[in-house]
Formats: structure tokens, sequence, C-alpha cells
């Protein structure tokens, strides 16, 4: 087991430990300036990752599901930046605020994050996300040009006995145990935590609640508390459960920082897609032969609605890969350049791949869809990466 012990003496080792946060200083450099390709996380990496690991640990329910312990295993506020910093300890960034069972056997978990520096708006946040794992049953395919290969991605299901967030703002693969940043550090990847006992989850797609407290650029300020509730679906029994605060920072190009919004470089936001979401038969079950997109396309048999906040270089201009798969099952998985079709909001929304489900047996069908702005060569996995995960449900005796 990878103790707290050896997570401070490396970040000593590795970072530099301070009690107080550092004020970033602005680099004369001006690519680093501008925002462009300058790494923030360290190594010798070659793409841009504003990500910043900030909290994480376990969440143990009891069996009744009447109580919900937070553990923390790796708490506070790390900002890995081309300074190498590492900022002291917050014990209440990450708190259970309340827990309740609905009528319908459903489990409402609130939780509350708040910044750990108030009075830093050097330090303010960028698409803050707390993600929680739990247990993956279902199983499915990935491609050798997708992240996580050769693994397959786990999945969480309710429909398969495990705990599922029932209202996810969306779903990612980053700092689940088998995540793997790229970069040769442990800091940078999944802890297990002294705390931990009853096993890992094994899901590596998980889903997430965004934690902004001002829309504008999804900031989480300087000193916010911010709290949501997760619906959840939860099996008997008690669940053990990981969790991460996935936040995006940058160096600011204005020092001191007076108006965050304008004195970051807008890639202090995430570069892959802050909304993707992927739907056929707008939600419903299908129950149409010709279902879906496969001969006359059309938003009202399948669409996916992506939102971003900038293109690097290297992205498409003109380009929005998507496709899905099941367990069973691909909807264009290889990646499909997406079309306008009859949107009423091409920006926004597209019509999603097409596939035809007539032959296929009715039931219920969980899909991770996968979706990429920038094309890979043969021996790279896709950049800037956004996953989905969407049911369908085919009824068509």
């Amino acid at each position: 087991m990878r103790t707290y012990t050896l997570i401070c003496l490396v970040a000593i080792l590795l970072l530099g430990c301070a009690q107080n946060p550092v004020a970033p200083v602005v680099s004369n450099n001006p690519s680093v300036n501008s925002g462009d390709l300058q790494t923030t996380a360290g190594g010798d990496i070659t793409f841009h990752d504003p990500h910043k690991l900030w909290a994480a640990g376990n969440l143990y329910i009891d069996a009744d599901h009447e109580k919900v312990e937070l553990v923390p295993f790796r708490m506070g506020g790390i900002h890995l930046n081309v300074l190498k910093f590492f900022e002291s300890t917050c014990d209440e960034c990450v708190l259970i605020t309340g827990a309740s069972k609905n009528v319908d056997g459903t489990f409402n978990l609130s939780i509350r994050v708040t910044h750990p520096f108030p009075n830093h708006k050097e330090l303010t946040a960028f698409d803050p996300k707390l993600i929680l794992m739990f247990q993956g049953s279902d199983e499915i395919p990935s491609l050798l040009i997708y992240p996580l290969y050769p693994q397959k991605y786990y999945v969480s299901w309710r429909l398969m006995g495990d705990p599922e967030i029932l209202n996810p703002d969306g779903f990612t693969y980053r700092w689940s145990p088998w995540y793997d940043s790229g970069l040769p550090n442990p800091i940078f990847n999944y802890w297990e935590g002294k705390y931990a006992f009853g096993g890992t989850p094994t899901a590596n797609i998980n889903g997430y609640l965004d934690y902004y407290s001002n829309e504008n650029r999804h900031m989480l300020e300087s000193g916010a508390s911010v709290e949501k509730t997760f619906l959840l679906s939860l099996p008997d029994g008690p669940i053990v459960a990981g969790y991460a605060l996935d936040v995006c920072w940058e160096q600011p190009t204005v020092m001191p920082v007076l108006n965050p919004a304008d004195d970051f470089p807008i890639t202090a936001n995430q570069p892959e897609l802050y909304k993707f979401e992927m739907v056929y038969n707008n939600g419903e079950v299908i129950t149409n032969h010709s279902c879906c997109n496969e001969i006359n396309q059309s938003v009202d048999q399948g669409y996916i609605e992506y939102y971003l906040w900038y293109k690097l270089p290297e992205a498409s201009e003109d380009c929005i890969w998507a496709g899905s798969r099941c367990s069973s099952f691909s909807i264009q998985y290889l990646g499909y350049c997406t079309d306008e079709c009859d949107s009423t909001d091409p920006e926004h929304i597209h019509c999603a791949p097409g596939e035809y489900l007539g032959s296929k047996d009715d039931g219920v069908y969980q899909f991770v869809a996968v979706e990429y702005h920038v094309f890979p060569n043969l021996d790279d996995p896709v950049s800037y990466p956004s996953f989905d995960v969407f049911e369908i449900q085919i009824d068509f005796d």
C-alpha cells in the first residue's frame, strides 16, 4: 500500500513544500503567457494538460445506507505548474453536508467543495469537477488509439448491481486507479491511501458533478464554496467508493490578478469538451427498426451536443469525431466526422453517428461514447478525448 508518508516525501523531493501558497511569477517567455502548448504539469510531455488533482480519498456508505464517511487520503491545494510547488493541506475543502434516502429508493449525497486559498485570486481554479468512482461491472472494449488501451473500459451500471450516479454533469477517465497521466512520477496518478480498505474502485470511466462558483469560464473563485447533491442508485450492502477533485489551472498572464476571467489565458480551462452528450431517439424507447440515423439523418433520431472553450493548433478546424460502443456492438466506434444535418444549432449540436438497430435484440444497452477533435496518428492515442456514458432501450416486440 502506498502511504501518505510516501506521498509527502515524493512531493517534498520532487516539487518542494510550503506552508503558504506561493504566488506564481509571470514568465518572460511569451509562449507561456500566450497559453500555447507549454505544459504546467512538469516532466517531458508534449501535450497541453492544465488538469490538477486537488483532493482524493474514499467514501464509505454503511450497509443500511444511513451513514456516509468521507476519508481523505490526499488532500489540499495541489498546483503542479512550471514553478513546481506543493501547497499546504486543507482538511475541510471537501465535506459531506447531507445524506438521505428517497422514497423511490435512490440516495442523495450532498458534498461541499471549498477553494483552499481565500484572498489568492492568482490560484483561481477552472473547470472544477468532483469525480465519484465505483465498482465497474460493465466491460466495454477499447481500441488501440483510445485512452486506457489495452484495458477495457469498466463502467458502473445499476443494472449490473453497481452504484451509479443518476445526475452526472459528465464523465472522465482521469484519476481512476487505472489512470496514467503519462508522467513517471507517482504523484500524478491514483493513490490508494493509508485509510483504504475493501479494495479500490474498478470503474475507469466515472461520472462527476461540476463545482464552479462562477459560470464565467467555469471558475472556482478564491475562497468560494459550492455545494452539490449527487443522486445515486445504490445496491444493497456497504459501499466503498473513491473520489477525486480535478481542477484546471495555468500561470496567469497578469500579476497581480484582479479579474481572473481576463487575467488567465483561455488555456487555463480544459482543452477537451466541457460538455459532451450523445442521445438517440431523444432518450425514448426505440421501437422503430429504421432508427437511428442509418438512413435518414436527423437530430430527432440521434444527436451529440458539445461545447468547448478553445481549440489548440493541432485540432481540426471543421471536424468533431464521435463514436460509441457497448459490450456487444459499436456505433461508428472508429470515429465519425459528425454531420450538422438538420440541426438548428450547428455550432453545438450535430447528428450522432448512425447504426441500423433493427437486427439487435430487445433490451437495455449501456454505451461509452468518445469524442475527439484532434485526429490521432498511428503511434499516439487521441488527444483531449471527451467521454459520455448513455443508455438505449430497444423494444421491437
